[in-house]
């Protein structure tokens, strides 16, 4: 019994060294990365010297300027970041400085994540930092990084309100407080204007504690978000509104590109996103049940299949066929390989049951999952939207049954997550290398 326990010790510690060289080595590869002028997303360079540059030095310049006139720069995203690193980052005295200095603040994104993974799912922080490591792996967080535009400081602060948002759902008493009340809206409202599709966070902490009949946050949140939507509506004021010209087309970036009236169309995108992110989740699940067979997801399955295939036979959904702007991965693998959208119409199935596994374990869960139909409004949906977004709700914030609890704990699904994202990776390089 001795021997067993001594060979079970340099097990873990055999473990835990590989695990620790792993990480070295990710960590090399993202700088490598920089160093290499890496830009696997395609867009990331012509972004940030079309649009975040000039925009960052227009504000070092002439503040109130650059403000009323910020939607002639054709930037789609809020000016939070700009604003910033204007005035915050000592670096913006170089683009390559500048975009090194980014790439630096990015790891805090897999720091205090892989914190609430390790709260949150009660595994070792060694564990937990793999996890979180995969963002290093994510074409888009990597060239959003090495570039320095705007996504990874969205992230950042979503992961911050996340973070004091659960601290608030603990049974800790001394957190359920004004101030961790303030931090969860100040930090989400940083998120809102640097990334306005983040704007689904204060929707759904706010739902959630109504439902909960919490009235302490509610009614505190409402005063924190109040004082910190006036800089917003500062913005309509100056801007003439919401639909504000976006660029020298005099096009309306929310009545044009951003409208409710997308969502339908969108919708079977959005859960083949979604699939495609959890998917070493799922694998290590049915691994894990294997060879059993839900019954009453089979027929789910079959139901929700037979009904994209009755609406394909009527050309609903003719549109994938000619999207060229966004749709996702395996919408792009589709359209390489296949003339129909009977293999993507059946990933898409596969995502909606996921949806039903998953966002349907709690009230909660669907009051989240109601809240991202937000990310549906897009007339073209990216998938740099959903990256690492699902990752951060997945493994933070959606509640978990037991069964996938205990899955997130083994070896098995670490390794799964981490090859699966490596793979995703050198897909992503050599789509790029074509």
């Amino acid at each position: 019994m001795k021997n067993f326990f001594q060979r079970l010790i340099m097990s873990e510690k055999s473990s835990n060294i590989l695990k620790y060289f792993y990480l070295f080595l990710i960590l090399c590869f993202y700088f490598y990365g920089f160093f290499q002028r890496e830009n696997i997303a395609g867009g990331a360079e012509q972004d940030f010297l079309r649009f975040t540059w000039p925009v960052i030095n227009s504000f070092k310049e002439n503040f109130f300027y650059t403000l009323e006139n910020y939607g002639s720069f054709g930037e789609g995203s809020l000016p939070l970041f700009h604003i910033l690193n204007a005035y915050l980052n000592p670096f913006t005295f170089s683009k390559i400085y500048f975009q090194g200095s980014i790439t630096l603040i990015s790891l805090l994104n897999v720091l205090f994540f892989s914190k609430i993974i390790e709260k949150k799912l009660k595994i070792s922080f060694i564990d937990s930092t793999i996890f979180s490591s995969v963002l290093l792996l994510l074409p888009f967080f990597r060239s959003s990084a090495y570039w320095g535009i705007t996504e990874n400081f969205g992230w950042l602060f979503l992961i911050l309100s996340i973070n004091f948002y659960l601290d608030y759902e603990s049974k800790d008493s001394k957190k359920r407080t004004l101030f961790y009340i303030f931090l969860i809206c100040f930090f989400s409202s940083l998120a809102l204007y640097t990334r306005p599709y983040l704007v689904f966070f204060p929707i759904f902490i706010m739902l959630n504690f109504i439902l909960k009949k919490d009235y302490f946050f509610v009614l505190r949140a409402s005063l924190f978000y109040f004082i910190f939507s006036l800089p917003a509506f500062y913005l309509l004021y100056l801007w003439g509104g919401i639909f504000y010209e976006l660029g020298a087309n005099n096009t309306s970036l929310i009545a044009d590109y951003h409208n409710p009236k997308f969502v339908f169309k969108n919708l079977v995108i959005f859960s083949s996103i979604l699939l495609f992110y959890l998917m070493p989740l799922k694998i290590s699940e049915w691994i894990k049940s294997f060879p059993g067979i839900n019954k009453n997801q089979l027929l789910i399955f079959f139901i929700i299949f037979s009904f994209l295939i009755l609406l394909n036979y009527f050309n609903a959904f003719d549109y994938l066929k000619s999207t060229t702007l966004g749709g996702g991965v395996i919408l792009k693998i589709n359209q390489m390989f296949f003339d129909n959208s009977i293999l993507f119409l059946l990933i898409s199935t596969m995502g909606f049951l996921l949806i039903y596994d998953y966002f349907f374990i709690s009230k909660k869960n669907l009051i989240l999952l109601i809240s991202l139909i937000i990310f549906c409004f897009p007339k073209h949906i990216f998938q740099e939207y959903y990256e690492p977004l699902v990752i951060i709700l997945a493994l933070a914030l959606i509640d978990l049954d037991k069964v996938k609890i205990q899955t997130f704990k083994e070896n098995r699904t670490l390794i799964l997550f981490v090859f699966y994202f490596f793979t995703y990776y050198c897909g992503s390089f050599l789509y790029r290398s074509l």
